[in-house]
């Protein structure tokens, strides 16, 4: 049984689901590893022009798996985050959109795979959590970094400090979800989401993408990297084909 299932739900859309049912998807080194080969794949896919990350079976991901941690040394815990962070470095720099259909538990390390997403689709009934302390570690897969971007420095701390799992509604409104859908849904709204953004024109999107990632730290370097990106952007056929469908007045074709 495959660990990762890949599908195309729609055209241009590449769906990668985790299946380790009997765990609630937990991430152990087989999956991950599975998961490094399924996202390196669709990335360089021409054919991919969204990912969709989903959960078999009712979750998303349950975080770790406990039981793949016992006996760790201090040099193979270091080996295991650092192969973790190849899978974490793909996510966050991928320069196509990437949509995460959540159901259920995202705890642990399935919401930092969740964070890595452009877009969070919550089902109603699902949860975000981060309940490291708990179980004597520190939060990984890029958390102290993706969190304070997506609901605030000041929220983030209380959010982690006293290991919250916050469900539905809360999540949406703290910012860590960005759609609440009905429970079973999820998947279905995160492939309409990533199959809008995958008609989005490629190259400008990825600058774009780029650009919010490296947040700027002041206007000046703003500015700076808006003329560097948007000097390539009017030399494309993107542009020159949005602009002939606003002339035209019909929908731009970019793929």
């Amino acid at each position: 049984m495959s660990v990762v299932l890949t599908d195309s739900p729609a055209p241009g859309v590449t769906r990668l689901t985790l299946n380790r049912p009997e765990r609630r998807n937990a991430l152990n080194p087989a999956l991950r590893l599975a998961l490094i080969d399924a996202v390196e794949r669709a990335l360089g896919d021409p054919a991919t022009a969204a990912l969709v990350l989903a959960g078999a079976s009712g979750h998303f991901c349950s975080g770790g798996d406990i039981d793949s941690m016992e006996g760790l040394t201090a040099e193979r815990a270091r080996a295991r985050m650092k192969s973790n962070h190849v899978l974490v470095a793909m996510l966050a720099n991928a320069e196509k959109p990437i949509v995460a259909a959540v159901e259920g538990f995202a705890v642990g390390a399935g919401a930092g795979l969740a964070l890595l997403a452009d877009t969070i689709v919550l089902a109603e009934g699902g949860s975000i959590g981060f309940p490291f302390f708990r179980i004597g570690l520190i939060p990984d897969y890029g958390i102290l970094y993706t969190l304070p971007r997506r609901v605030g420095a000041g929220p983030a701390r209380q959010i982690l400090l006293y290991a919250r799992l916050l469900k539905g509604k809360a999540a949406l409104e703290c910012g860590l979800a960005d759609e609440l859908v009905a429970d079973g849904t999820a998947g279905d709204r995160a492939v309409a989401l990533a199959s809008e953004l995958a008609a989005m024109p490629p190259h400008a999107f990825a600058l774009a993408k780029r650009q919010l990632a490296l947040q700027p730290a002041s206007l000046d370097a703003a500015l700076e990297m808006e003329a560097m990106s948007q000097s390539l952007a009017f030399h494309t056929g993107e542009f020159a084909e949005g602009r002939a469908a606003f002339k035209e007045k019909r929908p731009p074709r970019f793929r």
